[in-house]
């Protein structure tokens, strides 16, 4: 049954009123947090490239892949936490949202345990199976025990800030980005500039900030208006659990399938040597900053369309997804064009080192002519993830992502060409969007949303604006 408590000054109701100006009040915190989180990675590999080496760098990078596979099942289910909560809030059916946010906080804990527990003792050997450069290996397995150690923090921020911009309120989320951002770099300038602990120094920054930001984030939740932390509702409810993780399981086997892809291309790159490795990791990191303002507004578009499906207004849906669309492409350009234009200059705050510069330069100008497949798949895939079908764009990002891996070995490994890993990107990139544009423009999708909100509000007819 519906509330009629009244949605305070943090909460959006994308519901109703202008379909931009909501969308973009909820998406400038978004993107504060994206660019804070990132800014903190950024800092934490000039810190090791310019203060330890670059071949410690590339060891950061070689974990970070190897992290992104456990990451997987973490977003996975926060994503589908958040799309049901977004319904719930949209329909004001807060009873049914607090039962959501109370089993996700107890299946996450759980979930988060056993992956630290599987984690520990097999991180070298996954590293070895990965065929990592040996001048890499001690500066990884180091990094990799201490990452995970630090994944409980990181699972309870990801449930409270899904949870949170499900409901509209995005600036709680940024705000604990920033002091989370804040604390890892003045400990990263600690622990490794006057430490000396290197790679461990950054990997006990990152720990020890993102628990700070988790303990924060869940006291607000629990202090939350339209929640209730009372020991009787500390219960699992198997109910919920369906539709979380029928949105939310495709989301993660697309990332694993997306990271275990990604790890047998980074054994390729590997047999390129240590210099290839540090610049796909600085390249990496600086695709993942141009592409921030996109997910952004991918993750707005999300909780827009969840919250107004849940409210059965399907006209504004697709007003705000074609606007969004113009948006994002448009977005995409300006960001291709920016990169390629100072790609050496980008480079140059990572290293100084100039083979692994002039390698980094000319995987960009390649990766940017792909940009605006990247932005279809964001736009998409958000938007249909918020409608509560997951399994279809899954299924298309995961072939996308198989098509790499003969492709990478026929064009980078058979010549002994590095550029054919970026040629292979490109090319995913382009088709997952494309495919998922075809299947939107088919309707398919409006039959098979995951969760069933009784007394769904009637649909109410509201202008753009």
């Amino acid at each position: 049954m519906a509330d009629s408590r009244s949605v305070s000054a943090n909460n959006q109701d994308m519901t109703t009123g202008s379909i931009m100006k909501k969308m973009m009040i909820f998406a400038v915190p978004v993107l504060l947090s994206s660019v804070f989180s990132q800014l903190y990675n950024v800092v934490d590999s000039i810190v090791v490239g310019r203060f330890v080496s670059a071949h410690a760098l590339g060891a950061v990078g070689s974990c970070g892949n190897i992290m992104i596979v456990f990451y997987a099942l973490m977003m996975g289910m926060n994503v589908g936490a958040g799309v049901v909560v977004s319904q719930y809030f949209g329909a004001k059916d807060y009873k049914e949202l607090n039962k959501v946010v109370v089993t996700l906080i107890m299946v996450a804990t759980i979930i988060t345990l056993i992956m630290v527990a599987l984690g520990l003792p097999l991180g070298p050997a996954i590293l070895r199976l990965l065929n990592t450069p040996e001048e890499l290996m001690g500066y990884a397995v180091t990094y990799l025990r201490i990452s995970f150690i630090g994944l409980l923090g990181q699972f309870y921020f990801y449930v409270g800030s899904f949870v949170l911009r499900g409901m509209g309120d995005s600036k709680w989320p940024a705000m604990m980005v920033i002091l989370s951002s804040v604390i890892n770099i003045i400990l990263d300038l600690i622990f490794v500039v006057a430490f000396h602990w290197d790679v461990a120094g950054v990997a006990w920054a990152t720990a020890i900030a993102q628990a700070i930001s988790a303990a924060v984030v869940l006291v607000r939740l629990a202090r939350h208006e339209f929640l209730d932390f009372s020991l009787k509702n500390w219960k699992v409810d198997t109910t919920k659990i369906r539709p979380i993780l029928s949105i939310g399981l495709p989301s993660s086997v697309q990332q694993l399938a997306l990271s275990a892809g990604n790890l047998i291309i980074q054994r390729f790159a590997n047999g390129f040597g240590a210099d290839l490795v540090s610049a796909m990791t600085i390249v990496t990191k600086l695709d993942m900053f141009a592409m921030m303002p996109i997910n952004s507004l991918s993750q707005t578009l999300t909780t827009f369309v969840g919250q107004n499906v849940g409210a059965g207004k399907d006209d504004r849906v697709k007003q705000g997804v074609r606007m969004m669309t113009i948006t994002i492409l448009a977005l995409s350009v300006f960001l291709a064009v920016v990169i390629a234009i100072f790609g050496k200059p980008l480079m140059h705050i990572f290293t100084t080192d100039e083979n692994v510069t002039s390698i980094g330069v000319t995987c960009l100008y390649i990766m940017v002519f792909s940009y605006w497949g990247t932005a279809l798949q964001q736009t998409y895939s958000g938007l249909l993830r918020g409608a509560g079908d997951a399994m279809i764009p899954a299924a298309i990002m995961i072939g996308a992502v198989l098509l790499r891996i003969p492709g990478t070995y026929l064009l980078a490994v058979v010549p002994g060409d590095y550029r054919g890993i970026f040629y292979c990107m490109c090319g995913a990139a382009i088709l997952g969007g494309l495919v998922l544009l075809f299947y939107y423009r088919s309707g398919a999708w409006k039959n098979r949303n995951a969760v069933r909100i009784k007394n769904k509000p009637a649909p109410e007819s509201e202008a753009a604006d």
